[in-house]
């Protein structure tokens, strides 16, 4: 029963942030944003998504077309199925590497858009997965030194029990390696997300509709569905593992974030983005890691 209700509760979710995302981008562009449909056109996204489950879907003549219609399943599989291992919906799901498993099986998303992409027939759909898979290879190796660094301070990456060790005081400020990579967690969490200024799979501005020029319908939904989600769960897991377990609060004021990010920060150059991410993000992890070890053993 859980899982039915997270699934709904992620297609809420879905309406409603993008509602309140198109308010918050108007907001800060000084325009008004949606207003039309329902009071303060708070059902547009409910339209929008009507409209997009009766438009006929279009398969490239040159697409790998079992890959190409496999692949939005592939990532919005991979996100629902990486909640199983969330402490508050399923309460014995967790175990010793409960993060590690549900931030592994929550990868399978980047994967499912670089093989839709891949599997398009369209260049700009393969270079936006290529450029996808470039960033991918720079933050996992991030995510990889943080989980590390988590493990090295709790001695476990089992969510419930990380949480029970943040009664007294946040994990963010229970050593400084720890502050350093609760940090690294919220910029690392934009670029998984694909969000903006290090939205390389798609850059609309160059690539017409990047990894995803090809999709449209309910296809295209479901990315975009994946997409918010993994704003939220990368929010989840910073909520839990550096502040105290408050998700119920932590993970809406991140996705706001995120969200706030997105809209008042250009984009970034493609070599730019891969440069922060292997030169500076990568030997940072690595340092947090190498401080939390120090701070603990002294």
């Amino acid at each position: 029963m859980n899982g039915w209700i997270a699934i709904v509760g992620i297609l809420l979710y879905g309406l409603f942030i993008v509602y309140v995302e198109r308010k918050v981008a108007a907001w800060i562009q000084d325009r008004q944003g949606p207003t039309e449909t329902g009071p303060g056109g708070v059902a547009q996204t409910l339209a929008d998504f009507l409209k997009l489950l009766r438009k006929q879907e279009a398969i490239p003549a040159y697409a790998v077309k079992s890959i190409f219609l496999f692949a939005p399943l592939l990532a919005i599989g991979g996100v629902i199925a990486s909640l199983t291992w969330l402490p508050f919906l399923h309460p014995h799901g967790g175990g010793e590497y409960g993060l590690w498993l549900c931030i592994t099986v929550a990868s399978l998303e980047p994967a499912g858009l670089f093989l839709g992409g891949w599997a398009s027939g369209s260049k700009y759909s393969l270079l936006g997965a290529y450029r996808l898979l470039l960033l991918l290879l720079a933050y996992e190796l991030i995510v990889g030194l943080l989980l590390l660094t988590i493990a090295a301070h709790y001695k476990t990456l089992d969510i419930a029990y990380i949480v029970e060790r943040q009664r007294s005081i946040w994990g963010l400020f229970q050593s400084p390696g720890l502050f350093l990579a609760g940090i690294l967690w919220i910029g690392t969490g934009t670029m998984i997300s694909h969000r903006a200024p290090f939205d390389l799979p798609e850059t609309e501005s160059e690539l017409v509709g990047g990894a995803l020029t090809e999709y449209s319908g309910l296809r295209f939904a479901l990315f975009m569905l994946a997409e918010y989600t993994i704003m939220l769960l990368q929010a989840v897991w910073f909520a839990l593992v550096f502040l105290g377990g408050g998700w119920i609060w932590g993970a809406p004021l991140l996705v706001m974030l995120q969200i706030l990010f997105r809209w008042s920060w250009p984009r970034w150059r493609p070599d730019q983005v891969l440069s922060l991410a292997w030169r500076k993000g990568i030997p940072l992890a690595a340092l947090a890691c190498v401080l939390t070890i120090l701070y603990d053993r002294w």
